[in-house]
């Protein structure tokens, strides 16, 4: 069978549903996060990753007051925290919100939330990138950050899956004991925090 057709295949076996189950491949839920968010069980979750919106009155949200958002985001992530197994993680990918031209970084405004309950930072993320909105009284913002968090100290977390190229692939000792010896690890170069669109 050729790649392609293998591929969609594949796609084809997968479970997916719109009501969460622990056997589903993926649930595409087209509502409220929170009915589905109350819908999962206790510590069954090993990852969520949400972008959620930032408030800037874009087509899909209603701006609010910056307060009440943040109560709304605190409840979100509660019920996140709720559903992470002891070994999750949780990432949360977020801008900065605008208010008459100032603005506030998000991860900032939450970092609270998530030490408040509990959850250990394991990195703050740059995702850089060179489109969005051009700002004509500051700079023209290119980045969003992640923060990542766990639940616990024995979190999953697989390195090997996730490295990038080595920069300098054929780099050897040039002297000392391992003199002539690659320098680099056999697997690849460890995913930094500054990630590049």
């Amino acid at each position: 069978m050729p790649p392609s057709c293998y591929h969609a295949h594949m796609y084809d076996k997968r479970k997916i549903t719109n009501t969460f189950s622990l056997s589903a491949d993926a649930v595409l839920y087209p509502g409220d996060c929170m009915e589905l968010l109350r819908s999962i069980p206790d510590k069954s979750l090993k990852l969520v990753v949400t972008s959620p919106p930032y408030n800037i009155g874009k087509e899909y949200e209603k701006r609010l007051k910056l307060e009440l958002y943040i109560d709304q985001q605190a409840a979100v992530i509660r019920e996140c925290v709720r559903c992470l197994s002891p070994q999750g993680s949780i990432c949360w990918q977020v801008g900065n919100y605008v208010d008459n031209g100032s603005i506030i970084p998000l991860d900032t405004v939450l970092y609270p939330i998530f030490t408040g309950l509990g959850l250990k930072m394991r990195n703050r993320i740059v995702w850089h990138f060179e489109h969005g909105l051009h700002c004509s009284r500051r700079l023209s913002g290119r980045y969003e950050t992640i923060i990542w968090f766990t639940k616990t100290n024995e979190y999953t977390f697989n390195l090997d899956s996730i490295r990038v190229p080595q920069k300098y692939p054929g780099k050897k000792y040039f002297k000392g004991p391992n003199a002539g010896k690659f320098s680099r690890n056999p697997r690849d170069k460890n995913t930094g925090d500054l990630w590049v669109n």
